[in-house]
Formats: structure tokens, C-alpha cells, sequence
């Protein structure tokens, strides 16, 4: 019996000491593209979206100036998106740069609260956020015709 709590120290002693030393790997989040409540926005081709954002269109179908609010593009938790919307990540700051020269068309915020509270005052506007920081304020764009949990979303984080 000793022995075998003598191994059952040393087994946890050794997983307490891998906890604490691993590092840290972020968690991959889905993310979702949100409109204000108010806009006639529902559904948005993921081929339309990258036209928006690399600036090749400029406005949405019915002349609203776009507007593209989101954290900073080189968190983690940003890749996917990233990288669907502007291509190889160098590109993302590349395409911000040039679309803000005329009108700040990209707005960069620290918090996913600001990040609504943008996207609710700006018309025009849509954001990528995290699912599980939308709220009332704002409303859920299908793209490509699937909502952020539907099997074959594009900007699913895994």
C-alpha cells in the first residue's frame, strides 16, 4: 500500500510540475460577423465581404460607405478571419494601411465591448467578434448563408 501512494505522489507532483511549465497555447475562437440591429443586412457572400475588404468594392449594395471594426488583426484569435478576409496575414496590415489613406474604412479597437458599441453608432459598419461577446446590440450576419456554429462557417477558429 505504501508503494502505491508513493506513486500516486510522485504521479501528481509530476503532472503539477507539466501544468506549470507548459506554455501557454491560446484558445482558438470562433468568431462571428455582426451588423448594427437596425441595418437590412442578413446574409453576406464571403467573396463580396474580401471585395469589401481588400477595397476593390467600396460600399455595400445600397451606398453605405463599409466599415470594418476589429481587435487587433494580429491576435491570435483574429488568424482565421485574418487570413480569409485579406489573405496571408502581412497582407491584412498591408490592405489596412492602404484602405485607411482616404477615410478610416478600418477601425481597430482594444475590447470586444468597444468593438459593438462601434459597430452599433456606424453606419455601415460590421465587426468580427468573438461569439460569446455579442449582445442585444447588435445582430448576426449569416456568411454564405451559415451562422458562426453551423458546420462549413468560414470564420469557424477550429
Amino acid at each position: 500500500m505504501r508503494a502505491f501512494r508513493e506513486r500516486v505522489r510522485l504521479a501528481t507532483a509530476l503532472a503539477l510540475c507539466l501544468c506549470l511549465t507548459a506554455p501557454a497555447i491560446p484558445a482558438i475562437k470562433n468568431m462571428a460577423v455582426v451588423t448594427s440591429i437596425g441595418s437590412k443586412l442578413a446574409d453576406v457572400p464571403l467573396a463580396d465581404l474580401v471585395k469589401l475588404c481588400k477595397g476593390t468594392q467600396k460600399t455595400w449594395p445600397d451606398g453605405k460607405s463599409f466599415t470594418l471594426v476589429i481587435k487587433d488583426p494580429e491576435l491570435p484569435e483574429m488568424r482565421v478571419a485574418m487570413q480569409k478576409l485579406f489573405g496571408a496575414p502581412t497582407d491584412a496590415r498591408a490592405a489596412i494601411v492602404k484602405l485607411n489613406e482616404g477615410r478610416e474604412t478600418v477601425k481597430i479597437v482594444e475590447r470586444d465591448q468597444d468593438l459593438l458599441r462601434t459597430v452599433e453608432a456606424t453606419p455601415g459598419a460590421i465587426g468580427i467578434v468573438d461569439v460569446y461577446a455579442i449582445n442585444s446590440s447588435v445582430k448576426v450576419l449569416r456568411l454564405d448563408g451559415k451562422l458562426p456554429f453551423d458546420v462549413g462557417y468560414a470564420l469557424k477558429g477550429n
